[in-house]
């Protein structure tokens, strides 16, 4: 039996957002208070849309939120007015979660002298210098900056490789985690093919690509049967409110929230998540323990989830021909075999069950923080 323990996460981003490292806290806290565990969540007021999208009410956890400062780029930063609310916090509790979200790695590597509990650095998202070049001239910073932390979370398997590559042993690769009792298999619709995409309308996660995917499919492959149903906010939200109107078989339904998504996924037939760069996107969790098959991007994250060929297919990023031949593909599955479909759906919610629910996810996290207490 584990100790019950002080825990407490820190991330620069107002849990109001509600991104996925923000429904990755949400989900982890309340399971470990569940287990007895005293959680205290630590934000900024900062929102990267400049809105808040949920008003998150939490029972038997302690939400604290600091001001903060913001630069030219990456996250927001405490305010130095609230340092000591931070520091305080920190050394309260017997091990904190970090969320590594630049430049915020370098704050605690500049205060570890003042914290006395052991730091578990989080990486929900990861530097791109290979698609950046301010990522690229950082890169030895975050590098040194990763020395504050006594134990390091992954979410995927290329991430982990790169950490050992630089020398890291203090590795830990958990996946991200879903509720497979909430997400169900879903029925599908028998009038038309529905195809999916939840999560931000942003570049990084192929919002552009999504747009023509939708326009290869009308104009070129000129499949009217194909729907497309659109979930999520974001800089691309115009654009995709115009493509709706575009085509009657595109539907935008805006920001949806988590309770409605059970129901948007069962009325699905396929997921499409065109992203760019991901570390282990929940949405594609959900939707595939809910039975359906994806087309994504090979990329680490969503190719640790997806086997190709199997639970899904994989294409390169941004080849929207590749993609749209893909829902093609599936599209004619379930036209000439919906008994083969069906058994289809089955078997990547299984393969979900048995590899990515929460029950067995927590347990991992949970040993995680417990062997990085403070003695």
């Amino acid at each position: 039996m584990l100790s019950h323990l002080k825990i407490s996460f820190y991330n620069p981003v107002s849990l109001s957002y509600q991104g996925g490292g923000e429904r990755w806290i949400i989900e982890v806290a309340k399971r470990l208070s569940a287990r007895g565990h005293h959680v205290t969540v630590l934000t900024t007021l900062w929102s990267p849309s400049g809105q808040n999208n949920v008003n998150t009410v939490f029972e038997d956890i302690d939400i604290l939120e600091t001001r903060y400062v913001r630069f030219f780029r990456g996250f927001a930063v405490p305010s130095a007015l609230d340092l000591s609310l931070l520091i305080r916090t920190f050394n309260e509790s017997d091990v904190v979660y970090f969320y590594v979200y630049p430049p915020n790695e370098l704050l605690a590597w500049t205060l570890k002298h003042k914290i006395r509990t052991p730091l578990v650095g989080g990486f929900h998202t990861f530097l791109a210098p290979d698609r950046f070049f301010l990522h690229h001239i950082y890169k030895p910073f975050f590098k040194k900056a990763l020395r504050a932390f006594d134990g390091l979370h992954v979410l995927n398997r290329h991430i982990a490789s790169l950490m050992k590559d630089w020398g890291y042993t203090n590795i830990y690769f958990v996946p991200n985690g879903v509720d497979t009792y909430l997400f169900q298999l879903g029925k599908g619709n028998s009038s038309f093919f529905n195809v999916l995409y939840a999560g931000r309308l942003t570049e990084d996660k192929g919002a552009d690509v999504l747009l023509d995917i939708i326009h290869y499919v009308n104009e070129k492959l000129r499949i009217r049967n194909i729907k497309f149903t659109i979930c999520g906010f974001g800089p691309f939200q115009r654009l995709a409110e115009d493509i709706a109107g575009e085509y009657e078989n595109v539907e935008y339904l805006g920001f949806v929230p988590r309770e409605d998504l059970p129901n948007i996924y069962g009325n699905a037939n396929l997921f499409l998540i065109p992203s760019k760069t991901e570390g282990m996107p929940l949405r594609l969790l959900e939707a595939q323990s809910c039975g359906l098959p994806a087309v994504g991007s090979n990329i680490p994250g969503i190719s640790d989830v997806v086997i190709n060929g199997k639970t899904g297919l994989l294409v390169d990023a941004g080849n929207v021909c590749a993609f749209a031949e893909a829902i093609k593909r599936y599209y004619l599955l379930w036209c000439d075999s919906p008994g083969h479909y069906f058994e289809l759906n089955k078997a990547i919610r299984k393969h979900i069950v048995n590899n990515y629910d929460w029950n067995s996810v927590i347990d991992k996290i949970e040993k995680m923080l417990t062997k990085h207490t403070s003695p």
